[in-house]
């Protein structure tokens, strides 16, 4: 197949390589491969092949301050689709049979009291306890069910809301494109990027391992941001992610998971004013900071002038779930909650109602469900794909600082990309990818954090003599000391 047969991927990358400040010739060195797309109204596997494109893309032309010539690259749309599969790694045991399932106790919905849905995610404890504390109930998914139905929705939305909790309820397409937040993050860039001061660095890529000698200081959480930093580490760099001691992820999963694969762990605590002393230290020995924190969140801590002065030419790139501007900008949010807020969960169910003999049961997150409630998208596209448009900014953020010195701040939003895979509309089926893939596979047998024999998917993108690997396993919630393990 080739590139004419992908328009929408194209069309995907195009946006997003715009957005980054690409030239538009750079375009033309990219392909697309493979025909087949997970079972979606929407262009799921394009866009999770552009996502790649973009970062792969990226890739090539920081090379190209070096080497003069800018890389092909290849990206399978199958195999991205399988990437973007749950649990979040492309890591499979031996045995079919220890696949790890994920949990959907707390991702779930409940009807309320005018017949509409909420989606709630409470995996996480100290989301739980704010839900149960707004509705007076204990931690219990029936309580929390007879409470939530007794309320309108748009009255509970706003009480959980307003205690913390994370919560959305399913709008339509419209509904969400006259919404005052839908209308504010229709008018924001994919990727929003503001210059900063030049640092002086005299780094340069290195061919076939182009990220080697970058620090990246890692303060994301859950999946859109750690899979960034898991790709920066794939090319090289050294990433370390902080967490304060006794954080909700480091609780959950604290174990480690393919997610943090070729990533350490630390924790600090940025409320103290040691913890604030070491992550300055660590700030000003670094070449990239990525952050996850809602807005306002990081800047109460480190101010941005501070972080800026601390540390002249970095690279910041920075996500939010519902946007940078508009009423909804400081929301806590989720993959599956924007999915319901913008009306892609409404839409995905409207469809399969139209023909149910053969678009139901609907892969939800590894498992079959019928449509009889709002049903997302096959897979968490918003974070994997806005995950790999952060890697792609951090990476041009790099490229602007080798070619003029000088720093970056760029952002970022599930909700964009969201209004970006609903603006290409409905596409044309096409024979289905059954996830979990099985194959094609690296050549080796991996040793996973835990000790056990693995096997892990190829990787869906592919630079021309630039091999992605990582060259450490995951490892445990503070398994590592909050240090950089490379000299300056």
């Amino acid at each position: 197949m080739n590139d004419c047969d992908h328009p929408a991927a194209r069309g995907f990358l195009s946006e997003i390589w715009d957005s980054l400040g690409g030239q538009k010739e750079a375009l033309d060195r990219v392909r697309f491969e493979g025909h087949g797309a997970l079972r979606s109204p929407f262009a799921v596997t394009d866009l999770a092949a552009a996502s790649f494109a973009a970062a792969g893309l990226a890739l090539s032309d920081l090379l190209a301050t070096v080497g003069g010539r800018g890389a092909r690259v290849r990206v399978d749309r199958i195999l991205a689709s399988g990437w973007f599969d749950l649990p979040v790694g492309p890591s499979q045991p031996l045995d079919p049979s220890a696949r790890q399932q994920v949990s959907h106790t707390w991702m779930c919905e409940f009807q309320t009291a005018d017949d509409r849905w909420l989606r709630m995610q409470a995996t996480f404890p100290t989301l739980r306890s704010r839900i149960a504390h707004a509705l007076g109930t204990r931690e219990d998914r029936d309580e929390f069910e007879t409470e939530i139905r007794k309320h309108p929705a748009e009255d509970i939305e706003r009480l959980l809301v307003d205690a913390g909790a994370a919560v959305a309820v399913s709008r339509s397409v419209e509904e969400w494109r006259r919404h005052a937040q839908g209308r504010a993050v229709a008018t924001e860039p994919v990727v929003h990027i503001e210059t900063g001061e030049a640092g002086g660095d005299a780094w340069k890529p290195t061919p076939g391992r182009p990220l080697a000698g970058i620090r990246v200081l890692d303060l994301t959480r859950v999946i859109s941001g750690p899979m960034a930093t898991r790709f920066l580490a794939a090319a090289g760099a050294e990433v370390l992610r902080l967490d304060r001691p006794g954080s909700d992820e480091s609780s959950v999963f604290g174990r480690g998971s393919d997610i943090m694969l070729g990533k350490r762990w630390a924790f600090l605590d940025l409320r103290t004013e040691d913890g604030r002393d070491r992550f300055l230290k660590l700030l000003s020995e670094a070449d990239v900071l990525v952050h996850g924190y809602r807005p306002g969140g990081l800047d109460s801590l480190v101010a941005p002038e501070v972080r800026a002065a601390v540390r002249p030419g970095l690279v910041e790139v920075a996500l939010n779930a519902y946007g940078w501007t508009g009423p909804w900008k400081d929301r806590r949010g989720f993959d599956t909650l924007v999915q319901f807020s913008s009306g892609l969960a409404d839409a995905t169910t409207a469809w399969a109602l139209a023909d149910p003999e053969n678009r139901t049961p609907i892969n939800a997150l590894g498992r079959l469900v019928g449509a009889d409630r709002p049903r997302h998208l096959p897979v968490e596209a918003l974070d994997f794909a806005t995950g790999y448009q952060i890697a792609g900014a951090a990476i041009r953020g790099l490229t602007h600082r080798v070619t003029t010195g000088e720093g970056s701040v760029s952002r970022l939003s599930l909700a964009r990309t969201a209004a970006m895979l609903i603006s290409a509309g409905h596409v044309a089926e096409e024979p289905e990818i059954r996830l979990p893939l099985h194959g094609p596979y690296e050549e080796r047998i991996f040793v996973s954090g835990d000790g056990r024999p693995v096997k892990r998917l190829r990787f869906p993108v592919a630079i021309e003599e630039t091999p992605l690997f990582w060259e450490r396993p995951f490892e445990a919630a503070g398994s590592s000391a909050p240090m950089w393990s490379t000299s300056g």
